[in-house]
């Protein structure tokens, strides 16, 4: 009976933030009130109370869910990839750009750019969502990639975040191109040694050109 209990309270509780969501993507955070969420799930103001004891505890929730799920579909992307790296950055970059598209949540948390109120004290939280992120790439990076300069793994990470969020702020090229592009740009950084060199030029030769692949060519 016990667990029948717990089903029951974890069931209610998905009912309530997915109603609490569905409310402040629609209007707002700052418009969302506890009877109102009470009422679309069907429930007295007292069982949501005893479930979320005040309208912050509702964000707070729907705050460590949202990034559950984006941390879960990010380590999907990376899984699904692991024998290539490229295809791995670009399949979680591509996931975490397509979300925030539809997620405003997401989007706040990343970004600190909640729009019209939008969960504006949970956007003060975003550094903890970049932090934690960050964190679970790097984790993962090492223990897949281990030949990767960890110097280089730290760079790439990081690029990898800040450029996944600067994209989701800007509008620019679909998901599925930026994605591509930053992949690009950290599998560059995940590769190189600090130690690389520019080639030498004799004098009279023309400057050398880069190569669509990353390899230089002398062009005499």
């Amino acid at each position: 009976m016990p667990r029948f209990r717990e089903t029951v309270r974890t069931l209610l509780r998905e009912r309530l933030l997915d109603a609490a969501y569905e409310a402040v993507a629609d209007r707002g955070f700052d418009k969302l009130r506890m009877a109102h969420l009470a009422s679309a799930v069907g429930v007295s103001r007292q069982t949501l109370y005893a479930e979320f004891p005040s309208k912050e505890a509702v964000g707070e929730a729907l705050f460590q869910r949202e990034l559950e799920r984006c941390l879960v579909g990010i380590q999907q992307g990376l899984d699904a990839h692991r024998d290539d790296l490229r295809a791995a950055v670009e399949a979680s970059v591509g996931f975490t750009l397509t979300l925030a598209g539809r997620n405003p949540l997401i989007k706040a948390m990343l970004t600190s750019a909640g729009e019209d109120g939008l969960l504006s004290y949970l956007t003060t939280r975003s550094a903890a969502a970049f932090g934690t992120a960050t964190a679970m790439a790097d984790a993962y990076a090492t223990e897949a990639w281990p030949a990767i300069d960890p110097v280089a793994r730290e760079l790439a990470v990081d690029a990898a975040v800040r450029l996944t969020a600067s994209h989701i702020v800007q509008a620019g090229p679909s998901p599925e191109e930026s994605a591509r592009r930053i992949a690009d740009t950290v599998v560059r950084i995940a590769l190189s040694t600090g130690r690389e060199r520019m080639p030498r030029q004799d004098s009279g030769t023309r400057p050398p050109v880069l190569l669509e692949d990353g390899s230089v060519a002398d062009v005499r």
